[in-house]
């Protein structure tokens, strides 16, 4: 195994799988198009869908996003985030599949539900809303869709798209809207809407008046039950119906997913029209500094951070998000600056010295990075990006036993929301005489990141390595189901980085 498996090189294990990203995109526009005019041309009938086929249109959907967006994978943001959805996932009850909450990054405002569970926030929606209840409000909106089933709803009046029509449209919309939120995203979702009449999409795709009532009221309950003001589901639908709370862009402007949204203001939520706004929210600001330095576009992050500096010289939050901006652009230098003027401002707060961690680490100053992450963890922060960092910090002065133990702690308990963790604890696991359990590893990476061939190959790889035969279920049942993937996104017409 090389430290090449994650891109990979020309000649190493996965780069076999990669190839030109360039020409590939390019044969897949040209395929998508091929593809849809004769799924649209031969439609297989379809019936209203049922919860297991909900399911795997999602997962189907979801692998398609992953692989073409830009999904943010920063754990502090993610962490703050996933509460949140938990918070109103706990008030919803239980459900027929566990849930997943995605941050698309992206330059357009937007929220959506897919089948089966997926829940995808634009970084933008995030950037324009003003607390944590205000982001709940949208979540338990989305949430609202899915457990009232609107999609299955509505699969039945879309039937002549045929199921792999639907895959494919619900992924093109989906990148369409992300515009700039990956490579070319905004342009193979297009791609993927060619061939379907605006009405076949409007039935699919646009929530009804009735849906989106439902959903209001639902999404409404939720809130309250969670614990939430329902004031902050109306500022927030005040505010996303003045940016205009749809997918926009190069978008055509009947795939708006929600319609009628100040009809609804009128009447769902009347009685919260005269509340004032809620107070201040300082830990969701803080986040929200943290999305903007990520995910917004420079120019614009750099002029609000500089005019807040300007008005408050003491502003740790703006200071830092101006350091993270630096990080972002390879500029280790002004990040150090900005970072550490945080920092003696906010001492020992565990998110900015996690980031000075990172950036020691990117400017090859391993015991410098240690030191930044020992304190963090020695005052009770223990997010898995330090512990992540720490342990790749240990592994390169030489204390492999140290690194070793906390890679097995982050790879036994590491989610999909953040994989980088998955790859740097198969790389070490790989390079340091576990092969087996390095490529198992490096599989899981690579599909949470919408990389089914190069996981298949890492899954065989596991189980020709000394030791392999612990990962045989667990590969037989990957590869099965990656394989089935890998078919029918093909036919949906989209397909994937390798």
């Amino acid at each position: 195994m090389t430290k090449n498996s994650r891109r990979g090189s020309k000649n190493g294990p996965a780069g076999r799988f990669l190839g030109g990203f360039a020409r590939a995109l390019a044969l897949a526009l040209l395929v998508n198009v091929l593809c849809l005019s004769l799924v649209f041309l031969t439609p297989t009938p379809v019936r209203a869908a049922g919860q297991k086929e909900e399911l795997e249109i999602g997962r189907m959907v979801h692998a398609q996003i992953a692989a073409q967006t830009v999904i943010l994978d920063d754990p502090i943001v993610n962490e703050y985030y996933r509460k949140i959805c938990q918070k109103i996932f706990k008030a919803v009850g239980n459900q027929p599949f566990p849930y997943h909450f995605y941050i698309i990054k992206s330059h357009y405002l937007n929220a959506f539900a897919v089948p089966g569970g997926f829940i995808y926030l634009h970084s933008e929606t995030f950037i324009s809303l003003e607390n944590e209840g205000q982001l709940a409000s949208i979540l338990a909106h989305e949430i609202a869709h899915i457990t009232s089933r609107h999609f299955a709803r509505r699969s039945e009046s879309a039937k002549s798209l045929g199921l792999i029509g639907i895959i494919g449209m619900l992924a093109g919309v989906a990148l369409a809207g992300a515009g700039g939120g990956g490579q070319n995203a905004g342009a193979l979702g297009q791609a993927l809407m060619i061939g379907a009449s605006a009405a076949s999409v409007q039935a699919m795709l646009a929530n009804s008046r009735a849906d989106e009532t439902e959903a209001d009221s639902k999404g409404r309950a939720y809130l309250i039950k969670a614990g939430y003001n329902p004031r902050d589901m109306y500022w927030a639908f005040k505010i996303m119906n003045e940016q205009s709370y749809q997918l926009r862009g190069n978008v055509p402007g009947y795939l708006s997913t929600h319609p009628g949204l100040s009809a609804r203001m009128a009447s769902t939520f009347a009685d919260q029209a005269s509340s004032p706004p809620a107070p201040k929210d300082p830990a969701f600001l803080a986040i929200r500094d943290r999305v903007m330095a990520l995910t917004a576009l420079p120019a614009r992050a750099t002029k609000q951070f500089t005019k807040r500096i300007a008005d408050d010289p003491n502003d740790a939050g703006a200071l830092h998000g101006l350091g993270l901006l630096a990080y972002r652009q390879l500029d280790y230098t002004k990040a150090q600056d900005f970072m550490t003027k945080a920092l003696k401002i906010s001492p020992n707060n565990g998110e900015y010295l996690t980031d000075l961690g990172g950036l020691a680490l990117q400017r090859n100053k391993p015991d410098e990075a240690i030191r930044y992450f020992e304190q963090a963890r020695q005052h009770g922060y223990r997010n898995i990006q330090t512990s992540v960092g720490l342990a790749r910090s240990y592994e390169l002065v030489g204390r492999g036993k140290e690194a070793s133990s906390i890679y097995d702690q982050v790879s036994g308990t590491v989610t999909d929301y953040y994989p980088v963790a998955l790859e740097k604890a198969g790389l070490f696991f790989g390079q340091n005489g576990q092969r087996a359990k390095g490529h198992f590893l490096l599989s899981t990476y690579y599909e949470a990141t919408g990389r089914p061939r190069d996981s298949i190959f890492h899954c065989k790889a596991a189980l020709e390595a000394p030791g392999g035969y612990s990962y045989q279920s667990k590969c037989d049942a990957r590869t099965r189901n990656l394989e089935e993937l890998i078919e029918i996104t093909k036919k949906s017409g989209i397909g994937f980085r390798n």
